[in-house]
């Protein structure tokens, strides 16, 4: 490895400002990042804008991603890469409530269909340093998301991992489906995802990654794909460990076995009119990306991964049913309080006020509609209501509160719970854990003025656990807002970190002789209470779960 240094004294150690890596695709120069905020952190160097796929631009649009070849000369990795193009829809439900951490000249503005970039965090880039290799897959519907707010500086600085973090096309441009028996049968952006991962295993070990120890994690739409990666034959032998943080790909909602009702409407906003997808192909390659853009109505057209038969042979719930996945090490978890805080915003006006049953009866029923047949509705809605209605204490919260939990039992918790028991009936080292620890900058002005509040029965919500995974009380560098962490919260997020280092060396997320996070088995049913200090409870929501998981899968027979 080559690097411009700076003059130090005789018997220091060289301090690398622009280490220069050689990979199998050709020379990188990245940058160092300040260090963490922690005594014993580690310089964290930056590799930035990799390329790992040919820009998927004009004939490739709506294709599959197609290997980059080896660039010449030195590769300039100090400067961000464009984000995936996209709405503002989702972002402006989300980013109010989420303190974003950027480094360099990262920006969300910074958009373009060129994006199948990767970055690349390493606190010894040499080829012998041999570490365990995370690779971060971002949430956000499939909709929004890019690489800005997932890096390195804590959690390479103060543990000895390899941290990646590639983009993949979202919305229209990652997931339109023309049909299964077509030439574009959809998932592109999961086979974005597959192709980075390959160009990992052959490149990582110039960063100090061991490409025989990797370890796949997201959160929201990127606990989707790690689930989906899990079961699918196109990602096998490409990681060794996976963690899915908020839910799995399970659920029938996360995968949609056919996609013509989004892509008709699509087409008619586009007054695209032809039915042989060939020609339609023809018209959408020839558009303005903008255009496409604006044709994207959330409500009807939300693009998510859909059953392709190559990447997902099946739906993923009918796939682990039949006992069709890879085995590993697998971490779950959810928050208590998913459904509540940042995802309310599907709910009407009054949600943080308190709802009345009138519109709590309404809602559940709409909720109810979008995922089972409409002659069951009227009677799993019933069910459903008279449960929770006796699970909820009465308070003015009382039916904003079951909403939130309906939402969340529904949609996260139960079918995460399913899946671990899955997992480990089938012999794999499988552990669960439960956030409950609030965010007080969601609550406390005195933490921060400007990030969203909350309502005050919202503890750990959804997305919270990314803070802490990344170690954001120890970041320093610019924040999209500002905000302060409590000591509960900055000893949670290290003690996190090292409980995911661990897994992703090992399989096993204790750091200790002493099992302080149990496995998930189905006798005992233990899980991690994920605050601190750290805490172990077992049979997760077990009431909540059998009626999700039983009583209306009967009702639907």
């Amino acid at each position: 490895m080559g690097s411009s240094v700076s003059l130090v004294l005789p018997g220091q150690q060289r301090k690398m400002d622009f280490p220069v890596v050689s990979t199998p695709s050709g020379k990188a120069k990245g940058f160092a990042l300040p260090k963490a905020k922690c005594d014993e952190a580690k310089q964290v160097f930056a590799f930035m804008g990799l390329p790992f796929a040919k820009p998927p631009t004009g004939e490739l649009r709506f294709e599959p991603p197609q290997k980059m070849g080896a660039w010449k000369g030195v590769r300039d990795c100090t400067k961000s890469p464009p984000i995936p193009i996209q709405d503002s829809y989702y972002g402006e439900k989300l980013y109010p409530y989420q303190p974003y951490a950027m480094i360099g000249d990262e920006s969300f503005s910074n958009m373009s269909e060129d994006c199948l970039y990767l970055n690349v965090y390493t606190n010894n880039p040499s080829k012998t340093a041999n570490m365990p290799v995370l690779v971060w897959i971002y949430g956000g519907w499939y909709s929004i998301g890019s690489v800005i707010g997932y890096h390195g500086q804590a959690i390479c600085g103060m543990n000895d991992v390899v941290l990646v973090v590639p983009q993949y096309r979202v919305n229209v441009f990652g997931f339109y489906s023309a049909g299964k028996n077509t030439k574009w049968p959809g998932n592109m952006g999961l086979l974005d995802q597959v192709l980075a991962l390959k160009w990992i295993r052959e490149n990582i070990a110039s960063f100090g990654g061991n490409p025989n120890n990797v370890t796949i994690f997201g959160q929201s739409a990127g606990f989707i794909s790690v689930s989906m990666h899990v079961t699918s034959p196109m990602s096998r032998g490409l990681f060794h460990r996976a963690i899915s943080h908020s839910g799995v790909g399970s659920v029938p909602s996360t995968m949609k076995p056919d996609l013509s009702m989004e892509r008709n409407a699509f087409l008619k906003e586009l007054k695209i009119t032809d039915t042989d997808p060939e020609h339609i192909m023809k018209k959408l390659k020839a558009l303005d990306a903008s255009k496409l853009v604006e044709a994207l109505q959330p409500e009807k057209t939300l693009f998510v991964p859909t059953v392709d038969g190559k990447f997902n042979p099946k739906h993923t719930k009918v796939l682990l049913e039949e006992g069709n996945f890879n085995s590993c090490p697998y971490i779950f978890g959810v928050t208590n309080s998913e459904g509540c805080g940042v995802l309310s915003s599907m709910f009407p006006p009054g949600f943080n006020e308190g709802l009345s049953q009138e519109i709590g009866h309404q809602v559940v029923t709409g909720m109810v509609a979008t995922v089972v047949p409409p002659e069951n509705v009227e009677a799993v809605s019933k069910e459903v209501l008279d449960f929770y209605s006796k699970e909820i204490e009465e308070d003015k919260y009382k039916w904003s509160k079951i909403l939130g939990n309906i939402l969340a039992d529904g949609n996260f918790c139960c079918a995460t719970i399913a899946q671990a028991m899955i997992h480990s009936m089938a012999g794999n080292n499988t552990y669960l854990y439960y956030m409950t620890q609030p965010m007080h900058m969601h609550h406390d002005e005195t933490f921060s003025s400007e990030v969203g509040k909350k309502p005050s029965f919202c503890e750990a919500d959804h997305c919270d656990d990314i803070m802490m995974t990344f170690g954001y009380p120890f970041m320093d560098c610019k924040m999209t807002m500002q905000c302060r962490y409590s000591e509960d919260e900055t000893n949670l997020s290290r003690r996190w970190m090292d409980s995911i280092c661990q897994f992703a060396r090992t399989g096993n997320p204790n750091t200790t002789l002493k099992e302080e996070w149990p496995k998930y088995d189905p006798q005992t049913k233990k899980h991690l209470i994920l605050k601190i200090p750290y805490e172990v409870g077992s049979n997760l929501l077990e009431n909540r779960c059998k009626l999700w998981l039983e009583t209306v899968p009967a009702m639907l027979k």
